[in-house]
């Protein structure tokens, strides 16, 4: 048996297929199948492709490689790299809020001075905003080196995390109705001599972190389990499409950037100007929508 009749067997068997069941998907007939498998003939290129897409694995896999041994070893390094992935990530959305959060904190007591504000506050932005391009630059790379994965993830596996991913997303927004309370109540709650409402407002943020970490968590675990998306985003015809959301998505953050920057510096609005960053992430979200429409 040739290294491509032992791949397509064992492709074959992992999907639960009989050759009748494959020869029927390729539209050849099942002694065609057999003969594959024992190596006496070979497929055509079209059926070779065709057969990639339906085992989601690359034409050098089938051909050249020890399936079975390729599949352990992607399995490990995709877990790796999405469980590096899905930490990092969150760790930068969750210190992007509590920038937010820990100057509203810090100046609802009225002591810190402006300008140590502003600083710590520009510092925890810098370096979220650091390990969120770091992360999207190595993941960038790994889907560039694996554009097609197989789906390894057991049905027990992702049959666990969709009974526990309602309770998670509802524990999120459990979380923001907590934290609106002392959000929207924050001039009626009583507060201690010399501090004002905005400890409330960095309180609420504080909620909105929280919650903002768990959807982030939980979102990027749910796309992990979903291996066919990952090799569809991967294709060239999805890819050219991406760069033209980062490419609108870059700008629209760049020009908040420059406001952020310019109503800080040239007009002391630093209280305020913050809210362009998450005016421009649903400026992004809409645009994003508007270029995927079809989707």
């Amino acid at each position: 048996m040739s290294l491509f009749g032992e791949n397509l067997q064992y492709y074959r068997r992992r999907s639960n297929l009989t050759q009748e069941q494959l020869a029927e998907q390729l539209e050849v007939t099942r002694q065609t199948v057999s003969k594959w498998e024992a190596g006496t003939s070979y497929a055509e290129m079209e059926k070779l492709l065709q057969l990639c897409d339906m085992f989601s694995c690359s034409l050098d896999t089938l051909l050249r490689k020890d399936a079975s041994a390729v599949e352990v070893e992607d399995s490990k390094q995709h877990r790796e790299h999405m469980k590096e992935f899905r930490k990092w990530i969150t760790c930068g959305s969750a210190l992007l809020i509590f920038a937010v959060a820990f100057y509203e904190i810090l100046a609802g007591f009225g002591r810190v001075d402006d300008v140590v504000l502003n600083t710590l506050f520009m510092m925890i932005a810098i370096v979220a905003i650091l390990i969120l391009v770091v992360q999207g630059m190595k993941d960038s790379d790994y889907r560039r080196k694996h554009k097609v994965i197989l789906d390894f993830y057991t049905p027990e596996e992702k049959e666990e995390f969709d009974r526990r991913y309602p309770a998670k997303i509802a524990t999120g927004i459990g979380l923001i109705l907590i934290g609106s309370l002392a959000g929207m109540n924050g001039d009626s709650l009583p507060l201690p001599p010399g501090m004002n409402e905005e400890v409330y407002y960095g309180i609420f943020l504080l909620f909105v972190m929280a919650a903002v970490s768990i959807f982030t968590y939980t979102g990027l675990q749910k796309q992990e389990y979903n291996v066919e998306e990952y090799n569809k985003e991967n294709n060239p015809d999805t890819n050219k499409k991406n760069d033209l959301v980062a490419v609108w998505c870059g700008c629209i953050m760049l020009v908040a950037t420059i406001l952020f920057v310019i109503a800080g510096l040239i007009f002391h609005l630093w209280e305020i100007c913050w809210i362009v960053y998450p005016v421009g992430g649903l400026i992004c979200g809409m645009v994003t929508l508007i270029l995927n429409r079809q989707k």
